[in-house]
């Protein structure tokens, strides 16, 4: 197994330094090969540590079993990195979305030059996953989110990726400036992934997707078809926007949950409430509008009037509200 370590973009910095986006290449064969970014928003670090698990697997794995990998898999920790040592969400200075940036610009301002470069080496790919935490306020299961435009081709993908929840998108809420829509437009295929919390990491979660990611890469052709791996979990619940239910704040205040997450509600049940921080009073109770699985968990308590605190998707047919 051949290992490759460089920079897919390096520029000057205004005092003594540079703002390197680094890579690592595991390449066995001639194999198809497959990509995980991570790192786009600096504040999102669950796929960091899902690159140093994969790497770990490859490493081990090649010193017991030689030609385990017939292919390519490329690691992009951090497309970010300046965001990630400042654990700033967006790109400091030019306080952008990088997310927001693609298919991006090589003449153009820095993120754009990213999001270029980043275009460039991904391109071809036979698959690349996008690894993104939520924000500080909610907490995620494992899940991928899919653009409805591309389920046909993706979801047979995700489905096998060992996460809990597929869910597939409106054209409106995957945005194309995005990696994964300016990737899967060029027809190279692109799952994002969803889970965790911002500013943390989920040990738990990343042990779960690495062994759907082995999984996908062994499917693909990328590891041998002998290798042993780990056994996938449950199949994953499918989501759209006609069976998921968004639970937002009808108060401001403090919100106190009495359920955990990833947990089967049902239709009324209390899950929790919206509390007054200088006072007594319990300013609403937040019910279930349905019955379902509670997917999505607000993680930070203070809430303002509209401020989302879960998820559920349904078990029956119905609109979202």
């Amino acid at each position: 197994m051949e290992v490759l370590r460089d920079s897919i973009l390096s520029l000057e910095l205004p005092y003594r330094e540079r703002s390197e986006i680094r890579r690592t290449v595991y390449r066995g064969g001639d194999g198809p090969r497959i990509a995980l970014v991570s790192g786009i928003h600096g504040d999102e670090l669950e796929g960091l540590y899902l690159c140093h698990r994969l790497a770990s697997w490859l490493e081990q794995r090649e010193q017991k079993s030689p030609g385990t990998l017939r292919g390519t898999i490329e690691l992009y920790p951090a497309l970010n990195p300046v965001g990630v040592d400042s654990l700033q969400r967006f790109v400091p200075v030019f306080d952008t979305d990088l997310n927001r940036s693609f298919p991006g610009r090589s003449d153009g301002l820095l993120p754009q030059r990213i999001a270029a470069a980043a275009m460039r080496c991904l391109a071809g790919a036979d698959l690349v996953l996008d690894v993104h935490a939520s924000n500080i306020f909610l907490r995620e299961i494992p899940q991928i989110r899919i653009n409805h435009d591309f389920a046909s081709t993706l979801v047979p993908l995700a489905q096998r990726a060992n996460v809990d929840v597929v869910w597939v998108h409106g054209s409106l809420t995957v945005l194309e400036a995005t990696v994964a829509h300016s990737l899967n437009a060029i027809g190279t295929r692109c799952l994002v992934v969803e889970m965790g919390v911002g500013m943390r990491v989920s040990p738990s979660f990343t042990e779960q997707l690495l062994v759907g990611v082995l999984h996908l890469a062994r499917d693909l052709g990328v590891l041998a078809p002998e290798v042993e791996l780990p056994h996938r979990g449950h199949a994953p619940i499918t989501a759209d926007d006609n069976n998921v239910f968004y639970l937002n704040a009808a108060e401001s205040g403090l919100f106190i949950p009495s359920v955990e997450h990833w947990r089967e509600v049902e239709k009324g049940q209390v899950l929790g409430r919206i509390v007054s921080p200088d006072q007594g009073e319990v300013r609403c109770e937040v019910t279930s509008p349905t019955d379902g699985v509670l997917f999505t968990l607000r993680e930070y308590p203070v809430v303002y009037e509209g401020s989302l605190m879960a998820r559920i998707v349904s078990n029956a047919a119905g609109g979202a509200s």
